[in-house]
């Protein structure tokens, strides 16, 4: 039993020896593989100062870029889908952020959806296309070059705009393209005419079709179309527009232009002021009040022949509101009618007051004025400046026609200029046109 207890002491005391040389063994292996490690990388460090701190810097900003590509890519294709579905508020939303994060993402996300198969055709096409803007460039500087005198600018405008067909046509016809729209030009000429004299309307609001005539050059062609201005002087003069043969105009929108009218978007305005006394006082005969009077006078005129006259004490910031409509419900604005011979302007005015007086309760009759019925009759001259055409209304003649008791007595005014000064003409922005048929 001894025996065999010693030779089992013996054996396991062999056994532990063993294992611990073979873990000191491990151990100093690894230790010396990490001692090496260490070694190679200081020399490294020697060698190449700063290269591991660039190399984890290079790596980190190459993460973040991802990461700040990614959500901007995300940002704009989740804009291109609100678009799609036809709220463009939110897709400009995020637009914006999209760009505020990655300025050019628009053409990453294009280069990135865009096949690599694909990238022979799109040389090629894009080659072609520089082609053909040089074509174009040529085209434009030869038109630099032309002489433009006496010559038809609609059947230039329309070669140069068969040109430009024909090399879209090149330039789109062979990749197939699908289109789903139309340009304005494809449109024939007759029905961007139409809508032209919608434009124009009725009210004679040529501003607006000059405006149309500064998007382009075939624009600039339409908005001189003489049909157009032809109208628009015979819907003004009437039967005294007389012909463009025996005038001293070129061209209809020249007559339009510089034969004297009256302007449709403002009033003309005058202000009177005088010194009115009262009677002298019983107390002392020295004293006698004077009084200051001060009132305007306002015209304004429609493109039908009508106008609106209103005299009133009150400024004009509250009194050019109240002649916006054409029919205003006022008593105080007076109606009538202008007619337009050479540079004057004749207009008539009607004014009718009447009395109400009461017979019985509950029941009114209308009885004739002490007044009558009134008819104002004016001639004014159409004056303009060095800084606005047609901008000043001088007086000539003022008179007055009452009928009273079937008899009409007729009151020619003095006029001076203290009384019945120059009446000079102030643009309303609130008086804006509204177009509600086209011009006959």
């Amino acid at each position: 039993m001894d025996a065999s207890a010693g030779g089992g002491g013996d054996s396991t005391g062999k056994g532990e020896d063993e294992d611990e040389s073979s873990s000191s063994s491990v151990d100093g292996g690894v230790q010396t593989t990490l001692d090496e490690f260490r070694e190679r990388w200081q020399q490294e460090l020697k060698k190449e100062p700063g290269a591991a701190q660039n190399v984890a810097v290079a790596e980190q900003d190459q993460n973040q870029n991802l990461s700040v590509e990614q959500r901007a890519r995300a940002l704009f294709l989740e804009g291109s889908e609100m678009e799609r579905i036809g709220k463009v508020f939110e897709a400009m939303r995020l637009y914006r952020r999209a760009v505020q994060l990655v300025p050019d993402i628009e053409f990453r996300v294009y280069e990135k959806r865009t096949p690599a198969k694909q990238a022979s055709g799109d040389v090629s096409a894009s080659s072609e296309i520089d082609a053909l803007s040089n074509e174009l460039l040529e085209v434009t500087l030869d038109e630099d070059d032309e002489n433009l005198e006496n010559v038809d600018m609609v059947l230039r405008f329309q070669n140069l705009l068969a040109k430009s067909r024909k090399l879209f046509e090149r330039a789109s016809g062979d990749r197939g393209l699908i289109v789903t729209s139309a340009h304005f030009s494809d449109l024939p000429m007759e029905v961007i005419l139409y809508i032209l004299r919608w434009v124009v309307s009725s009210d004679l609001d040529l501003r607006s079709m000059e405006r149309f005539g500064r998007v382009c050059r075939g624009f600039y062609l339409l908005a001189r179309d003489p049909e157009i201005w032809r109208r628009a002087c015979v819907r003004l003069w009437g039967v005294n527009v007389g012909n463009l043969k025996g005038s001293p105009f070129a061209s209809w929108r020249e007559m339009y232009i510089n034969r004297p009218r009256v302007h449709f978007h403002g009033c003309y305005i005058s202000r009177t002021s005088y010194l009115r006394y009262g009677e002298n006082s019983f107390q002392d005969q020295f004293y006698r009040p004077v009084q200051l009077v001060e009132y305007y006078r306002y015209f304004r005129f429609f493109a039908d022949g009508s106008v609106l006259m209103l005299t009133s004490a009150e400024e004009p910031q509250s009194c050019v509101g109240k002649l916006k409509p054409r029919s205003p419900v006022q008593n105080e604005i007076l109606k009538g009618h202008y007619r337009l011979r050479n540079d004057e302007l004749i207009i008539a005015v009607q004014r009718k007051r009447s009395n109400v007086q009461s017979q019985r309760p509950g029941r009114k009759k209308e009885i004739e004025a002490e007044f009558g019925q009134q008819t104002l009759y004016l001639e004014l001259g159409i004056v303009s400046t060095a800084k606005r055409a047609f901008s000043q209304l001088h007086w000539r003649q003022y008179s007055m026609v009452q009928l009273r008791n079937n008899q009409e007595t007729t009151t020619t005014f003095e006029l001076n200029s203290s009384k019945y000064p120059t009446l000079f003409f102030s643009r309303v922005k609130s008086y804006h046109q509204e177009s509600e048929g086209p011009l006959k």
